[in-house]
C-alpha cells in the first residue's frame, strides 16, 4: 500500500487492487487488446500487478490481443494511458509500466 501526502495534512493510503482496478479499466476501454486472465487454483487471477518502490508505482500487465492490431502502438497508448489515469486519480507516481502480449486472439 502506498502512501500519499495531502495539502490538508493527512495521509491517503492506496491499496495496490486501485491501481489494478484503474488500469483494468483502461485497458476494457482500449480496442484490439484484453487483460490476460489466468485461471488457477483459487480462481481466475489478474494479469495485472503492482509493486510500490520509494514512494513510486511499477505496474505490468499482461495481454491478450486481437488478430491485426498494431500492438507496438496499442501498448505505447496503454502506457501513456495507464500512468496519466493512475496519476490523476490516486496521486501515486508511476514509474513505468510493463506490457507484454502473452496470446493472439
Amino acid at each position: 500500500m502506498n502512501t500519499v501526502q495531502q495539502k490538508c495534512g493527512g495521509k491517503l493510503r492506496v491499496s495496490e487492487n486501485v491501481i489494478v482496478g484503474i488500469a483494468s479499466n483502461v485497458i476494457s476501454e482500449t480496442n484490439g487488446v484484453s487483460e490476460h486472465k489466468r485461471s488457477g487454483l483459487f480462481g481466475r487471477n489478474s494479469g495485472i500487478s503492482v509493486c510500490f518502490d520509494s514512494g513510486t508505482a511499477s505496474i505490468s500487465a499482461q495481454l491478450d490481443a486481437e488478430y491485426g492490431t498494431n500492438v507496438m502502438i496499442c501498448a505505447e497508448t496503454l502506457q501513456n494511458k495507464i500512468k496519466a489515469a493512475v496519476q490523476d486519480m490516486t496521486g501515486v507516481m508511476v514509474q513505468k509500466v510493463d506490457i507484454r502480449i502473452v496470446d493472439l486472439k
